[in-house]
């Protein structure tokens, strides 16, 4: 079933293709790897101890792993795609899988996922950023999702309209591509960015899973690296090659997308539904790094009540804010973006979706 001659991948390749390489003060000097089902493979060991993470106490079930270390904590569920980075939710590209009674992790999720969530001061395609794009989802005819208490549309439009005040009360140049109700063309969206100087695109959307009220929470997507799978799909072999704009700014897409999760999570105590894969027309379009946010559930009646309310939209839009100025500091001063937990929230430790 595999190969367990282990060959090796020197880092500085990985950190010329523009991906992550390992901390400065790590002694390794390249991955062992080994072929298991023809896909490369890192002994998941060798990556808790790169990122100075030690084995913790055994867990209830067998299949769950954890690592934790100063800095960084780690928890897997073999043959699973999801994993906890750093006290949140992620979706790797590829399960974690077992051989010979050893745990490994795919090199390409170390590549885009593991070694950036962790590390993303050492991802190279982060730029400085100058200006904001928001996306208020739908709009004009396209109404979106829908509860009891009204559409999608209008949701995102006054969510972007306070996180906008409140960017720009900090000298954080913002634009929309929507300031009414009216429907752009997703493909035009994006394409705003090409106006504006150094920015980001982020999109704001509302949840919907009408044959499952009780679906609740916060996910924030990315798009995911050419040639990978979407988050909950099995590999494609046509739509998962076909390049895209996006692709040129997969990494600190997920950087972005990391950092405002971990500020969403830690701000609002929202349940955290994971930092997502998606090829979002949207997200594929774009020039820049963006994120789509979906941030909360219009079909839950509790979430659909708070969306309803302008004092919880307040606190959301003062989160998204709080995320973006993080980012934006990452990128311009090159400083650290605070994890869940520095604002004081439980770190996620349950795994609660089989893939």
């Amino acid at each position: 079933m595999s190969s367990l001659s282990l060959s090796r991948v020197p880092l500085l390749l990985i950190a010329i293709l523009g991906l992550v390489s390992l901390p400065p003060s790590s002694a390794q000097a390249e991955w062992r790897t080994t072929r298991i089902n023809d896909m490369t493979y890192v002994p998941l060991a060798d990556f808790a101890t790169a990122f100075a993470m030690q084995a913790s106490k055994p867990r209830k079930d067998k299949r769950e792993l954890g690592f934790a270390g100063k800095s960084h904590q780690l928890v897997v569920k073999t043959g699973t795609r999801e994993v906890i980075a750093d006290g949140v939710r992620h979706w790797l590209s590829y399960p974690v899988t077992t051989s010979a009674g050893k745990a490994f992790v795919s090199l390409a999720d170390i590549n885009s996922t593991l070694g950036p969530a962790m590390r993303p001061d050492l991802v190279t395609q982060i730029a400085k950023v100058k200006t904001v794009v928001f996306d208020p989802g739908h709009g004009g005819h396209d109404r979106g999702s829908k509860s009891s208490y009204g559409y999608e549309k209008d949701y995102t439009l006054d969510m972007v309209k306070r996180a906008r005040r409140i960017l720009e009360a900090k000298k954080v140049k913002v634009v929309q591509s929507r300031l009414s109700d009216a429907f752009v063309n997703l493909s035009e969206r994006p394409e705003m960015t090409d106006n504006y100087k150094d920015p980001i695109f982020v999109s704001i959307h509302f949840n919907s899973a009408g044959w499952k009220p009780s679906a609740n929470g916060i996910e924030v997507y990315a798009l995911p690296p050419l040639g990978l799978p979407t988050t909950g799909k099995a590999p494609d072999p046509i739509l998962d090659r076909r390049p895209c704009y996006g692709n040129a700014f997969e990494q600190a897409s997920f950087v972005l997308a990391n950092t405002m999760h971990h500020t969403l999570l830690g701000k609002t105590g929202g349940f955290d539904r994971g930092v997502k894969r998606a090829r979002y027309a949207v997200l594929r379009h774009s020039k820049v790094p963006s994120i789509l946010i979906e941030c909360g559930f219009l079909t839950n009646p509790q979430e659909a009540k708070n969306i309803d309310s302008s004092k919880w939209r307040e606190m959301y839009a003062q989160s998204i804010a709080d995320g973006i100025l993080a980012y934006m500091a990452l990128a311009n001063k090159k400083t650290l973006p605070p994890r869940a937990w520095e604002h004081r929230r439980k770190s996620t430790d349950e795994f609660v979706w089989e893939e």
